[in-house]
């Protein structure tokens, strides 16, 4: 029975000790996103988006406030500010769309919803 108590308050520790590095790992402080998203900026990562996808939407909320950072271009040709022209061009068939160009030539595309840390690590941005 004691042996039950130990072993039971020693995995009650484990888990309280784990869940803060759990939850932090998924869910970035909102200094931590702010900096990828600058960095993202920084390396001239755009998202191609739409007011009406839902991926866009669960991408900007996962960057929270940060998000303001982040260049975003609007696919969506009802969209009030729309850029659908530079979507066509760009040969964006899915959103969102995140797409690196350097000197107005695009090096790297990711399509569809991204955790912040794989845009941080395709973008090269040290976390």
């Amino acid at each position: 029975m004691k042996l039950l108590l130990i072993l039971g308050s020693m995995l009650v520790c484990m888990v309280q000790w784990a869940s803060p590095q759990a939850e932090s790992a998924a869910n970035p402080t909102e200094d931590v996103r702010e900096g990828l998203a600058m960095c993202l900026s920084e390396r001239g990562m755009v998202m191609y988006g739409s007011i009406t996808c839902s991926a866009c939407r669960a991408q900007r909320k996962a960057f929270g406030e940060a998000f303001s950072h982040v260049t975003e271009i609007e696919c969506n040709p009802h969209a009030p500010n729309t850029r659908a022209e530079l979507c066509i061009e760009k040969n964006i068939r899915k959103t969102p769309t995140w797409i690196i160009e350097k000197e107005g030539k695009e090096t790297k595309r990711l399509e569809g919803y991204q955790l912040v840390e794989d845009l941080a690590a395709f973008a090269g941005c040290a976390r």
